[in-house]
């Protein structure tokens, strides 16, 4: 892979994530319209709210490993890595302290969109990976 297509990847991976926090805040949209079970805006409130928690700290992780990608020693990597990732569940802890404490919002709703939207991710991933194409 040449380093021009590894410096487009970030937007790429980003974009996909984009995509899929979409479709999860469609797909969960419908479902709870449909079960009429929004009374009021906090349902609609805690569904785009657990979906950006997943969202942004995910694409400060992306950004970070992927920027750094074929630049560094592969142990360097890995450093990078894990701090990258600590810092991501440090952002998404303080996100979910934030919207319970001080926003208005449905905590069973909120965590499913935000459960819902990493499974959805994880499941696109596995299907890129059976079709054989790790290309984004």
């Amino acid at each position: 892979m040449t380093f021009n297509r590894l410096a487009q990847l970030p937007g790429k991976v980003i974009q996909r994530m984009c995509q899929s926090s979409l479709m999860v805040f469609a797909i969960l949209g419908i479902m709870v319209f449909l079960l009429n079970f929004c009374q009021d805006g906090r349902v609609m409130r805690s569904l785009a709210l657990g979906v950006a928690l997943w969202l942004l700290p995910n694409c400060y992780f992306v950004i970070k490993i992927m920027c750094r990608l074929g630049q560094v020693s592969g142990k360097d990597l890995l450093n990078i890595f894990y701090r990258a990732e600590l810092i991501k569940l440090f952002f998404s802890g303080i996100f979910f302290v934030v919207a319970i404490k001080l926003l208005s919002v449905k905590i069973p709703i909120l965590l499913l969109a935000y459960l819902t939207s990493q499974l959805v991710f994880w499941l696109l991933l596995i299907i890129k990976s059976v079709e054989g194409s790790y290309e984004w």
